[in-house]
């Protein structure tokens, strides 16, 4: 289930691998899992050939793959990962992989991969406090998609204005109050042809020819989804309203650009103590599909066949 391998100009990497599916955890730079997909099938995450197989820069790449950051966006959040990292072998089907504590921020990142029943693949992202002082930062994490596919986000269902419910219905406090918030950053445009809303979706296509553009949703479902050709990639994580998130309040956001699109989820805003730390869980599952996940029918019955997650 766990060997160590070269990969992409990179001498040491992890490979995990199920029935169908596999992971590629870089050991030469990270924390960062390169790669997610079926066995000789194409790579979900994106990845920059400039960069793969590259280390020891003074600044921060990309690279592609699924990445750990630091929420609200700032320097501390580019920190370098293009160093070495060490790993250990937590069982048959898990490991950790540990990045030396930054010298900059004092904090310290680690992943504990592992894979569950049914193929899915649990990711615990851990955020240390190893300074004197308490860590204002939430863990921030990102997979990088591949280019040419279509996030897709659920959405409560749309429903009537109470001034037009059928007669007998009765008006409810939640018919009267917004169910859904959308935050925007300056270079959003929500009119360039990227969006699209339906009654229980909305779906973001990644584009080769359009500018940078983001948006972050208060998402209480906690899941989202990427379809690219005849795969899909859904990914689940913890939504808590009693609790404040990041970039006024969400915890998911979508990140596009004319080469990647990137699935952001985010933990709670709550400073860690000296010594203390923060978790913030991911599930991820890989399925293949013919069919169209643009197509309402088609997207329902696709999801409510995935095992339950979270």
């Amino acid at each position: 289930m766990i060997q160590e391998i070269a990969y992409g100009g990179w001498k040491r990497n992890l490979r995990l691998h199920g029935r169908s599916t596999e992971l590629i955890i870089t050991l030469d730079v990270g924390p960062r899992v390169i790669r997610y997909a079926h066995h000789d099938g194409p790579n979900v995450f994106a990845e920059l050939p400039e960069q793969i197989g590259g280390s020891g820069e003074s600044e921060w790449k990309i690279r592609g793959g699924h990445r750990f950051w630091t929420a609200p966006e700032s320097d501390h959040s580019y920190e370098p990962d293009n160093g070495p990292i060490t790993w250990k072998k937590l069982g048959e089907d898990a490991v950790e992989i540990i990045q030396p504590p930054s010298k900059s921020y004092g904090f310290q990142k680690s992943l504990k991969i592992e894979l569950l029943e049914h193929e899915l693949v649990r990711v615990t992202h851990r955020l240390a406090n190893v300074g004197a002082k308490p860590l204002d930062l939430s863990p921030w994490v990102l997979s990088v998609m591949a280019p040419g596919g279509t996030a897709l986000i659920p959405q409560p269902p749309l429903d009537l204005h109470p001034n037009e419910f059928p007669e007998g219905r009765k008006i409810e406090p939640k018919d009267l109050l917004p169910n859904r918030e959308i935050i925007l950053w300056p270079y959003t445009n929500l009119g360039d042809g990227r969006f699209a809303y339906s009654k229980h979706f909305l779906r973001v296509s990644q584009h080769p020819e359009k500018n940078s553009n983001k948006i972050g949703l208060k998402l209480p479902t906690g899941w989202v989804a990427y379809q690219n050709r005849d795969y899909v990639f859904a990914k689940h994580f913890t939504y808590d309203p009693a609790k404040p998130y990041p970039d006024c309040g969400v915890n998911f956001e979508l990140f596009t650009n004319p080469v990647i699109l990137e699935l952001e989820s985010l933990a709670p805003s709550l400073p860690i103590a000296p010594g203390a730390f923060r978790e913030h869980i991911e599930h991820w599952v890989l399925r293949k599909t013919v069919a169209d996940l643009r197509s309402e029918k088609s997207a329902l019955e696709f999801f409510g066949t995935l095992p339950a997650i979270g």
